[in-house]
């Protein structure tokens, strides 16, 4: 299970509330196996790359900038955290699937 979210999130302080699932799964017995991903930046968004493509091919920069602040400032970091969503999620699925 991955648990995904960005600091700058204007919805809802998601990176604040991974790391605190983070933590109480820590602190409690459980058979999850998890990985907290939280990034500096990424939007409301945090989706797959590949995702976001797919639903809008064309102009999507565009829109994440026009609907996000962050998108408008950070549109490079932005893009880097969806990226890496991405190759991870897309590793995992890989290896799942092999096992």
């Amino acid at each position: 299970m991955f648990l995904v979210g960005a600091d700058d999130d204007s919805f809802w302080e998601a990176g604040k509330y991974i790391r605190r699932m983070d933590q109480r799964l820590k602190e409690r017995p459980h058979a999850c196996q998890y990985v907290p991903l939280v990034y500096e930046h990424g939007t409301h968004f945090v989706l797959p790359e590949s995702l976001l493509r797919m639903a809008l091919p064309v102009g999507l920069k565009f829109v994440l900038r026009f609907i996000f602040r962050a998108a408008k400032e950070y549109p490079d970091a932005c893009e880097a955290t969806r990226i890496d969503i991405d190759r991870k999620l897309s590793a995992a699925l890989k290896e799942w699937r092999e096992e």
